[in-house]
């Protein structure tokens, strides 16, 4: 994907000149620094940092610590997705609603299960 795959789609959804992908960094970040600060879990910001994929600002820190805090961005991820998902319906509910048909398919149209027997072709070298 290219650097620049977002900012496309969201121009291409209509979003050119209201939404940039990085305002959904600067978002994520405002928000949940204020969070960990509100919670009393202002170690977060460097997690928070990580998330970002932001470099380290101290050049010793950065070129020796490489801890990387994996389950505790896992948990901030969650927070966050928690967050974002306030209010929704459970996707579970969303399963049994009507759908767009597309074409004479609807999105819901699964290609028919492949028999236990299947087996792919074995395609020969030429001599």
């Amino acid at each position: 994907m290219s650097e620049n795959a977002i900012g496309y789609l969201l121009n291409r959804a209509g979003y050119h000149g209201h939404h940039v992908p990085h305002g959904f960094r600067a978002a994520f970040s405002t928000i949940m620094n204020e969070w960990a600060e509100r919670e009393g879990k202002d170690h977060d910001r460097k997690v928070i940092d990580l998330m970002l994929a932001h470099v380290p600002k101290e050049k010793v820190e950065g070129a020796y610590n490489r801890a990387a805090y994996m389950p505790r961005r896992r948990e901030l991820a969650q927070v966050w997705a928690d967050k974002l998902s306030e209010g929704l319906p459970d996707p579970g509910s969303l399963i049994e609603l009507p759908v767009k048909a597309i074409g004479g398919r609807s999105r819901r149209s699964f290609a028919p299960p492949v028999g236990e027997d299947f087996r792919f072709p074995v395609r020969r070298r030429a001599a």
